[in-house]
């Protein structure tokens, strides 16, 4: 590994830089440091939560009533994630509190369970099942070689709102896409000047999604309401049944 990671900062380095630009690699690093330092276990950054907002303008497969759709994200290390958006054809809310999930509108997500189990397709319920806390995908000791493992490409600069951004074109690097599954995996981002991202468009072998950001916030903290669960037609569920539930999704 330290051979590649030698090899993949000398890549970075010798890229030629246009006079003038900040390089790309540099403008990917910004990008992402403030959201891997919300999952970082071992960080002195004190913001370890982060929200956002987005308006989703494509996504393979959604029904045409949800293109234009708004999605928020909330997350707080370790264990609490809140998302609202167009989820199993319709637009939903799922909290994770811990090892506690409740989602709403409950009678639909029910309703799922129900012809899952009509079905026989319904996975085994684990009583011992338990969520993990969050985590970053890969060790922490290489996050100074993060944005040496995506190849960038500069794409320009486009205005996003009245507001010029810098378009970047990301893949990941072939010795790291050939552990992955799910291969093809390509992205092309807008960054606005103060290196938050603008827009996204994500996408792999016929599959894309594409969403436009309105807002992201990073805080030590948010507010204890963001988690708490609305008085009607909710679905609580705890983490063995809940994991039962994306075992069924997922098939």
């Amino acid at each position: 590994m330290k051979i590649i990671h030698l090899f993949l900062a000398a890549a970075v380095l010798t890229t030629p830089l246009v006079a003038g630009e900040e390089h790309r690699y540099d403008v990917v690093g910004k990008l992402l440091a403030p959201f891997i330092n919300v999952l970082a276990k071992n960080t002195r950054n004190p913001n370890r939560a982060m929200a956002l907002t987005a308006r989703l303008e494509r996504l393979t497969g959604a029904a045409p009533e949800l293109i234009g759709t708004q999605l928020e994200l909330s997350l707080q290390y370790p264990d609490r994630l809140r998302i609202h958006g167009p989820i199993l054809g319709e637009n939903l809310t799922a909290c994770r509190d811990g090892q506690q999930v409740w989602v709403t509108p409950g009678a639909r997500v029910q309703a799922l369970l129900n012809l899952a189990s009509t079905q026989k397709k319904l996975p085994k319920l684990d009583s011992a099942a338990q969520l993990e806390p969050f985590r970053l995908p890969f060790p922490e000791k290489q996050l100074v070689f993060l944005p040496a493992l995506f190849q960038v490409k500069d794409a320009g600069s486009e205005n996003v709102d009245g507001e010029t951004c810098r378009v970047l074109d990301l893949a990941l690097m072939p010795e790291l896409e050939k552990s992955l599954k799910d291969k093809g995996w390509s992205a092309r981002v807008w960054v606005r000047a103060t290196y938050q991202p603008a827009r996204l468009v994500l996408t792999r072998p016929g599959w894309e999604l594409a969403v436009k950001f309105a807002s992201v916030t990073f805080a030590p903290a948010l507010p204890a309401t963001t988690w708490q669960a609305p008085a009607e037609d909710v679905l609580s569920l705890d983490a063995p049944r809940f994991r039962q539930l994306l075992q069924a999704i997922v098939r």
